[in-house]
């Protein structure tokens, strides 16, 4: 899996200004394009907070107040726990944002993948926290699978 730190771009709320869409605009037309996550982790007191789609992805109850962390570790793959860990560490000591895709446990026991982008925010007291998205990484589906006629042939825009 991959571990990759970056610098990101903040000018989306500038742009959205300047076109009339508020932040929750933008929001709502992220989780209509793909479930995404949000979670926020309190460094000093271990707490865990995520929304509801989080959860969704992890395939866990939905709680409010911070999460189970050990039920969420149990989704994540064993070979991948270390990897997280470290990550978290390293954004904590480094003040960075991160990127990591790793996989997931489903309750049938199969695996997907998930992406976590993360950064450090510094809160003015005691040491932070994390705060990041996750979204599923869903397999590419080439264009002309849709572009089929109701008997199966390729539609005439696929021999164009």
């Amino acid at each position: 899996m991959s571990f990759i730190i970056q610098e990101i771009n903040h000018r989306l709320p500038e742009a959205c200004d300047t076109m009339g869409l508020t932040e929750k605009d933008v929001m709502d037309l992220v989780q209509t394009f793909q479930l995404c996550g949000f979670w926020r982790i309190d460094i000093d007191r271990g707490h865990f907070f995520a929304t509801e789609n989080f959860y969704r992805l992890f395939e866990v109850e939905p709680q409010s107040g911070p999460l189970n962390i050990k039920a969420l570790a149990e989704r994540i793959h064993p070979d991948d726990r270390d990897m997280l860990l470290e990550t978290y560490q390293r954004a904590c000591s480094t003040g960075e944002t991160y990127q990591n895709i790793h996989r997931l446990i489903t309750r049938c026991g199969c695996t997907k993948f998930i992406r976590v982008i993360g950064r450090f925010r510094a809160t003015g007291q005691g040491s932070g926290e994390l705060q990041g998205i996750i979204h599923e990484i869903l397999p590419q589906v080439p264009t002309a699978t849709f572009l089929r006629k109701a008997d199966g042939e390729p539609s005439d825009a696929v021999r164009a």
